[in-house]
């Protein structure tokens, strides 16, 4: 649901009859007052007593109120003043009818009760007609008044509920988002831990390591994941392929930050009498699920086979691996690129093992090395070939 919403409108509240009360203890002038208002076409409730009258009031309201004033056990007066005590009743329009002379001054009275007006019988029923219509016609508005505020409340209230579940639904909303972010993030973590290989999430520009597995943890002192484990290590060293050390702004680590791409960068490290070889690579993860460009920084740690490499185990069971891929028509690229790439690290290359020879002039050990190495290949493929 977008935007505001939209405000209802008011229903339309019909035209009802309203009722009228006729009290008289006089039978025929119930039914004159009945023949001079029924014109009006409104409810007309008739009651023979003040008794009957409040009883009448107990269960319904009245737009306005004939009483006479003359009747046994209590009369009009004393009717009106418990009319007043009622608290729903205490504003209904009494206009009183009577056959007193006006010498005695009963109207008086009368309006001290509260009445709107004070008619002498006979009266004229034109004027009684036009006296009692005013009185419908203000019922009418004040009930219409009345509803229509009940109305707008009711809807108000609506539109409350409305904008309250809205509300309310957009809280679950974010609330299971957040809670499916979490979980993603658990499960990236939880994946990311169980990686023998040392990975870490770099944030670009900040170079905040957002995350780094127990293996990038590990590595050197954790320097090459946290700009932060560097302060801890004053010690720590970090050099390239060709010896050199590495500026700080060099390092895998604020180069993926910078949003740098690459591939099998070589680094030699020493922390705490500790030394090891990693080849660094840093990728770039693009904005997806609401995250924002993500770095992931990859360092293989290739110490031991540095190692074995230095003691020249590497290429003859490597030469003779590759050479059994390519008897069985297998693709042998990716495993010599890895080859180049670790004979290229410091130490690696069978020309600086030992002593340093001038290029293109191999040592008699080397060359003996290289006719072994030819001779048992020759062998090992004319007992593979039977």
């Amino acid at each position: 649901m977008s935007g505001a919403p939209t405000r209802e409108r008011l229903p339309a509240i019909p035209v009802e009859p309203v009722s009228l009360l006729l009290v008289d203890d006089q039978p025929e002038n119930l039914l004159a007052l009945e023949a001079t208002l029924a014109p009006l076409g409104q409810r007309l409730v008739t009651a023979r007593s003040g008794r009957e009258a409040l009883r009448h009031l107990l269960t319904q309201d009245f737009a306005v109120i004939l009483l006479d004033v003359v009747m046994p056990e209590m009369d009009g007066f004393e009717t009106a003043q418990l009319i007043r005590e009622r608290e729903r009743s205490r504003g209904t329009p009494l206009i009183f009818l009577t056959g007193l002379s006006r010498g005695q001054h009963p109207e008086l009275r009368g309006y001290a009760m509260g009445a709107v007006d004070y008619l002498l019988k006979p009266f004229e029923p034109a004027i009684l007609r036009s006296k009692v219509s005013v009185f419908v016609e203000l019922y009418r508005k004040t009930e219409l008044v009345r509803r229509q505020a009940e109305a707008l409340r009711e809807a108000q209230q609506r539109e409350h509920a409305r904008e309250l579940l809205e509300a309310q639904r957009r809280v679950e909303a974010e609330r299971l988002r957040s809670e499916t972010n979490r979980n993603q993030q658990r499960w990236l973590e939880a994946v990311l831990a169980a990686l023998p290989m040392p990975l870490a999430l770099v944030e670009p520009g900040s170079g905040r390591t957002l995350l780094a597995n127990r293996a990038a943890q590990g590595l050197a002192g954790g320097c090459l994941a946290y700009r932060e484990a560097r302060a801890l290590h004053a010690d720590a060293r970090f050099r390239g392929a060709d010896g050199r050390l590495f500026a700080d702004d060099d390092l895998p680590l604020p180069r993926a930050a910078r949003g740098e791409v690459f591939q099998a960068c070589p680094v030699e490290w020493e922390v705490g009498g500790q030394r090891g070889s990693v080849l660094a690579s840093s990728e770039r993860l693009p904005r997806m699920h609401g995250r924002p460009e993500t770095m992931v920084l990859g360092l293989l740690d290739v110490t031991a086979l540095r190692a074995v490499a230095s003691q020249d185990w590497l290429p003859l069971p490597v030469t003779e691996h590759i050479a059994t891929l390519e008897a069985r028509g297998e693709d042998t690229g990716p495993l010599t690129r890895l080859i180049d790439v670790l004979q290229s690290l410091p130490g690696l290359s069978p020309a600086r093992s030992g002593q340093e020879h001038e290029e293109g002039s191999p040592s008699a050990e080397q060359s003996g090395q290289a006719s072994n190495h030819d001779a048992q290949s020759d062998e090992h493929r004319r007992v593979r070939n039977g």
